[in-house]
């Protein structure tokens, strides 16, 4: 049985990925800086080169499932954070990686990467990141492809979202949350007012087009990635989401469906630097990692997402979100 670590293994794809993995032919390890009460999630820093390296020897991991990241889109986040907790992390790790034969690493990278278009964007598009956190992706990126010992899957994320429902019901629980599908969920409950930015935009409803893809079909993507790696070993970039954009209208639509109530919204300016539509070109991770995206519709990512309010709610989780959502 290989051993597979998990960097990020608290965040809210780690954790789903650790549970999803769980039963499979791998045996798995979490890495995360903030402890945990799972005896196989380690408590480390990645930039405590001397720490990781102890546990790199000790766990012997055949693949590196790197998801460690300042991850929270926010310019305001000084720029020295973004680089320390992205660059400098995965600079760290990838030096323990050589020194002790690790040869390959799945990447979480993301979409921000590109240079926006309305047309899909495809893994050969231009690209041009705007935000620190982008900058840093790509900065780490580069490091990977241009490490020679090592073979890595490199993933750019659309945007992810609702919650895994097996092997035990898990989500995302950010502090704050930014993301639009748990603000318009959790605030549709609460009957409280849901703020919509632009609806002039040159789509089929005035209304911003993201490709959302749900947490499920991010974790089996990179189970297939982790097979695709150990027999092919050869490095490869994907696109990762469903190719179909859904409109904040069309989102709203889904919710009023889901609850069979008219939601609280309001139709505000636009915030700077919004595209009018992003959605990926997911051919490639669909011919040779064999991923369907079966989960990524609406009617069943608002419904996960829905059980997971639920169950926050019974374990008296309390939610922030920023307050321009």
């Amino acid at each position: 049985m290989k051993n597979i670590l998990i960097t990020g293994a608290n965040g809210y794809i780690g954790s789903c990925l650790f549970q999803y993995l769980q039963g499979s032919k791998y045996n798995v390890y979490g890495l995360d800086k903030k402890k945990s009460n799972n005896k196989k999630i380690i408590c480390c820093n990645l930039i405590n080169t001397n720490q990781l390296e102890k546990i790199i020897k000790t766990v012997k991991p055949e693949i590196i499932i790197h998801l460690a990241a300042q991850s929270l889109v926010d310019e305001r986040i000084n720029k020295k954070k973004y680089y320390v907790n992205n660059v400098e992390a995965t600079k760290s790790l990838l030096y323990v990686m050589n020194r002790h034969l690790v040869e390959n690493i799945i990447f979480s990278s993301t979409a921000a990467v590109y240079n926006y278009k309305d047309s899909k964007l495809n893994e050969t598009d231009p690209i041009k990141p705007k935000s620190n956190y982008a900058k840093t992706k790509l900065n780490c990126e580069k490091k990977i492809i241009n490490n020679k010992k090592i073979n890595s899957i490199i993933f750019r994320f659309f945007n992810v979202c609702s919650a895994l429902t097996k092997p035990k019901l898990i989500g995302e629980l950010h502090n704050p949350e930014t993301h639009l599908i748990p603000t318009v969920t959790y605030k549709a409950k609460l009957k409280k007012k849901i703020y919509i930015y632009g609806d002039d935009f040159k789509t089929r409803d005035g209304s911003c087009v993201r490709d959302y893809v749900h947490i499920e079909d991010i974790c089996i993507a990179i189970k297939s990635a982790l097979n695709f790696l150990i027999n092919n070993k050869k490095s490869q970039i994907f696109n990762i989401g469903s190719s179909d954009g859904f409109s904040n209208f069309e989102i709203l639509n889904a919710v009023e469906q889901s609850t069979n109530e008219r939601l609280n919204y309001q139709i505000v300016g636009r915030r700077a630097g919004d595209a009018a539509s992003l959605v990926c070109n997911s051919s490639k991770a669909r011919k040779l990692l064999k991923c369907k995206f079966v989960k990524s519709n609406l009617k069943t990512i608002i419904n996960d997402e829905f059980k997971w309010i639920e169950f926050l709610r019974t374990q008296k989780k309390k939610r922030y979100f920023k307050n321009y959502l």
